[in-house]
Parts: structure tokens; C-alpha cells; sequence
């Protein structure tokens, strides 16, 4: 029950555009639920806005049908930021 509460006040900081706020309770959320892989892609998309570091190799490994749209999401901005660096989003995509 708390970790739903905890998803759903990192959505609503993500659905509001407030970045700065998502990443931080995400960050701590994840030191409460480190294996909560909802909880780490919208700490990796708020990271991402805020051109914070992110995990790509683990980012990933989070890859499921579930949420392949959000990890794809994560690398698209990420690519903005770094377009080389970040490489395609999927794995059919084409230079």
C-alpha cells in the first residue's frame, strides 16, 4: 500500500512537470523499495529532464512489454541531451 502511494506521488510530481521534485522522492522512495522497477524509470525520466546521470546498461535491463514505451521514453531524452552518447532508443532504429 505505502509503495503504491509512494508511485503515485512521483507520477503526480511527473504529471505536474515538476521534475526536481519527482527525482528527489524517487531517490529516497528507492532507498526504501531498490528492486521497484516503476519506481526507478521515473526516477530515470526525471533524471533524464533534469540532465542528471542515468544508468543506461541498467535502464535497459528494466526492459520488460510492460513498460518498454517508458524505458524508450528515458533514452529518447536522454538522446537530446547527448545524442551520440545515448545511442538508439530501440533496437531497430536507424542512424
Amino acid at each position: 500500500m505505502e509503495l503504491q502511494l509512494a508511485i503515485g506521488l512521483v507520477w503526480g510530481h511527473l504529471n505536474a512537470y515538476q521534475h526536481e521534485p519527482a527525482y528527489d522522492l524517487a531517490m529516497g522512495c528507492l532507498q526504501l523499495w531498490p528492486g521497484d522497477p516503476w519506481l526507478q524509470l521515473m526516477c530515470d525520466y526525471a533524471a533524464a529532464e533534469l540532465m542528471e546521470p542515468v544508468d543506461q546498461e541498467r535502464l535497459r535491463a528494466l526492459r520488460t512489454p510492460e513498460n518498454a514505451q517508458w524505458v524508450d521514453l528515458v533514452l529518447r531524452r536522454l538522446q537530446y541531451r547527448d545524442p551520440i552518447a545515448a545511442g538508439p532508443a530501440t533496437g531497430n532504429a536507424r542512424p
